[in-house]
């Protein structure tokens, strides 16, 4: 564009040379051409310099653009890095033809390894169809177990996890604690993908806890309970890894 506006210059010069030295013919015509080649140049500058704008404006946007692309890619990614578990208790309550698993609405958000706990109580976690069934406390039952909340309620097919192990470190039911009796690290992920521990109690597999007794054929109760109403446990994450 330097090249341009130069260019202005000796046009405004020539134009000015024939004026003052020149015929009043001659000056004229030199004048006219002069005026035509300076009027071109600012023209041909002009849209030059609209040019070169436009493209800058243009790379700037597209810069702006790929930025907010880019940081909306990276709260995307941190966002998904996590899994919300729950406590869920399952029945196998004949007594009250009751055979559903029950959830706590006490929840935890893993986002790194860890120790965590969840809470199960009868006042506030028992849902109508269990009180309708006639189900009061934690008696009668299959299993207590930590499970992917996202998976339990159909948002997701599988936990968001390549690896997660865990140690039950303490239950506690009605404020008494139960003696723990494998402290070991094993994998928290089911064959399927999701995260769903099994137990610290289990009627079919076995159950990490003392304090346990048999009811009826895979039904456990507490033994030295006869209305427990609440259950909290305690356990350690290790070996995270999101996928």
């Amino acid at each position: 564009m330097k090249k341009k506006i130069l260019g202005i210059v000796l046009a405004l010069g020539l134009m000015c040379s024939f004026t003052a030295c020149g015929s009043s013919n001659d000056a004229a015509t030199a004048t006219t051409a002069a005026t035509t080649a300076a009027t071109e140049a600012v023209a041909e500058a002009t849209t030059e310099a609209v040019a070169e704008a436009t493209t800058e404006a243009t790379t700037t946007t597209t810069e702006a653009t790929t930025t907010t692309t880019e940081a909306t890619t990276t709260t995307t990614t941190e966002a998904a890095a996590e899994i919300k578990l729950r406590l869920n208790v399952l029945y196998n309550d004949s007594d009250s033809n009751y055979y559903s698993t029950e959830v706590s609405a006490d929840e935890v958000t893993v986002t790194e390894n860890g120790q965590y706990e969840l809470t199960f109580d009868c006042a506030t976690d028992l849902t109508d169809n269990a009180k309708t069934a006639g189900v009061r406390n934690l008696q009668h039952l299959t299993a207590i177990f930590v499970y992917d909340q996202a998976v339990r309620d159909g948002s997701e097919a599988a936990s968001p996890l390549k690896t997660a192990d865990i140690r039950w470190d303490k239950v506690v039911v009605d404020g008494v604690e139960l003696a723990v009796t494998n402290s070991d690290f094993k994998s928290a992920l089911k064959s399927n993908g999701i995260f769903d521990t099994n137990d610290p109690i289990n009627s079919w597999d076995g159950s990490a806890v003392e304090g346990m007794v048999e009811a009826g054929e895979h039904v456990l109760d507490f033994a030295d309970n006869e209305n427990p109403q609440k259950i909290t446990v305690t356990f350690t994450i290790d070996n995270l890894e999101f996928k």
